[in-house]
């Protein structure tokens, strides 16, 4: 019992000596060989090391880089694409872009959703990048969370790996959901919220029916667009203001609506 103890004894003294021996600032050496400290400071009063002295790690946000090289863009979508579409031309003209229109009077993801018309002018057109300008006439659906989720999924899988930006309804009043749910499946980066410049904003005239914008108010909310592309969202294409009035067609499909 007596050599358990003494046994005991020489670990518990070996390891208060390498224990204060870890908080010296001095070193021993045993001819040429250096004993290291155990580093049991460290675990009793944590690392002392002045935060200066670690080397700052900055994180940085990844912004995507500017696609400067001329695109096919297809600018699709409900009847809003009305006074849009020539803005959108002349910014396409000014910054060397191919733009394809289709308006679709009256339509709603529902029907892009349930149909095969954006894959059908994509095959078509084959765009580098697109514009879905979509959900006026759905800002008063009710459940639409619920009822229309599973279409504006599908309009999304539709495009695929296709660069797009969905544009966010003019909002003339607040709505009931519809742009929260866009921005859930587009996502952020992908997703311009009209609403937020087009909502009680007197720069933002409209028709006699409350709800199209005048030219005006669609050069306004181009020029916001354009801004937001190249500076927020996920896929940058040079989108330089235009000096002048653009001369080339808009290539313009019209389709009626669904009876």
């Amino acid at each position: 019992m007596k050599d358990v103890w003494r046994f005991i004894s020489i670990i518990f003294v070996t390891f208060t000596i390498l224990a204060a021996y870890s908080f010296s600032s001095k070193t021993i050496k045993i001819g040429d060989v250096e004993i290291k400290k155990i580093g049991i400071n460290k675990f009793i009063v944590g690392d002392t090391m002045p935060q200066n002295a670690l080397k700052a790690v900055e994180v940085k946000e990844v912004v995507p880089k500017m696609d400067s090289t001329p695109q096919n863009i297809l600018l699709i979508g409900d009847s809003m694409l009305e006074q849009l579409r020539w803005c959108v031309r002349d910014y396409c003209e000014a910054n060397g872009h191919n733009m394809n229109t289709v308006m679709w009077y009256s339509s709603q993801s529902m029907w892009f959703g349930k149909y095969d018309t954006l894959k059908y002018f994509m095959d078509i057109y084959k765009p580098t990048y697109v514009i879905l300008v979509l959900g006026a006439n759905e800002l008063f659906v009710s459940d639409i969370k619920d009822t229309r989720a599973d279409f504006v999924k599908e309009i999304v899988k539709d495009i695929g790996e296709t660069p797009f930006v969905w544009v966010g309804p003019p909002n003339w009043k607040t709505d009931t959901g519809i742009n929260e749910l866009i921005m859930r499946y587009a996502r952020n980066g992908r997703y311009f919220p009209t609403y937020k410049i087009s909502l009680n904003n007197p720069n933002f005239g409209r028709y006699k029916d409350g709800a199209h914008p005048l030219p005006s108010a669609a050069e306004y909310w181009m020029d916001e667009l354009a801004v937001w592309i190249m500076q927020n969202s996920d896929y940058p294409i040079l989108l330089n203001k235009p000096e002048h009035k653009g001369e080339m067609s808009t290539n313009t499909i019209i389709l009626q609506p669904l009876k």
